[in-house]
C-alpha cells in the first residue's frame, strides 16, 4: 500500500476558545454550536449535517475555506505550537488508497465491515462513511488516508481511523513516498 507524509507549518484553532476565526466561521455558518458541541460543515459533509467535534478540539482550514476539525489528543500527538495559530505538522507516513490502487486488506476491511461504502455510479460522491458523527462524501478523486490500523495478535485488523482528503488538499498538503 502506498504511503504519504504531510510536514508543514499550518494554521488551527481549538474549538471554543473564541478565537476570531471560529466567530468569523460561526456567523458564516460553517461552524454550528449544538447541544453536543460543535458541528463543522467541511467539503465532505453531506445532508445539511456537519462533522462533529468538542470544545478543546482543533479546526483548520481546506483551499476553499471550510473547516474540518481534529481530534484534540490526536493534534498535539502530531503538531507542535510555533506562535500564535501557527502549528508544525509532524511528517508521520501515513497509509493510503486512491482509486486506481490494488485492493488492500485496510480497504477490505473498511467494506466487509461497513465502515465505508462506495457508490460506484456516482463520482461525485463516490466515497460513503460515517465519520465524526455524521455521514461524509468524497469525490472518486479523493484519498482515503489511514491515520491509525489496529490489529489483534495475530495481525487481524480490529479497527482503522481514517478520513477522506479531497484531491486538491491532497496535492498540496502531502507528499508521495
Amino acid at each position: 500500500m502506498k504511503q504519504a507524509i504531510k510536514s508543514k507549518v499550518v494554521q488551527a484553532y481549538e474549538l471554543g476558545a473564541g478565537t476570531k476565526m471560529e466567530v468569523e466561521l460561526i456567523a458564516k455558518g460553517k461552524i454550528v454550536i449544538t447541544d453536543a458541541g460543535y458541528e463543522l460543515f467541511s467539503q465532505e459533509a453531506v445532508n445539511e449535517k456537519g462533522e462533529i467535534a468538542s470544545a478543546g478540539d482543533f479546526f483548520k482550514l481546506s483551499s476553499t475555506g471550510e473547516p474540518y476539525p481534529n481530534d484534540r489528543k490526536w493534534f498535539w500527538e502530531h503538531h507542535q505550537h510555533l506562535t500564535g495559530n501557527d502549528y508544525l505538522q509532524s511528517g508521520t507516513p501515513l497509509f493510503i488508497w486512491q482509486v486506481g490502487d490494488p485492493v488492500s486488506e485496510e480497504l477490505l476491511y473498511l467494506l466487509n465491515n461497513e465502515k465505508l461504502h462506495l457508490n460506484t455510479d456516482n463520482d461525485e460522491c463516490y466515497f460513503e462513511a460515517e465519520l465524526w458523527g455524521t455521514l461524509l462524501n468524497a469525490k472518486k478523486d479523493a484519498t482515503i488516508v489511514f491515520y491509525s490500523i489496529d490489529r489483534d495478535k495475530l495481525g487481524n485488523i480490529t479497527d482503522i481511523q481514517f478520513n477522506f482528503v479531497a484531491k486538491t488538499e491532497f496535492e498540496r498538503d502531502y507528499q508521495l513516498l
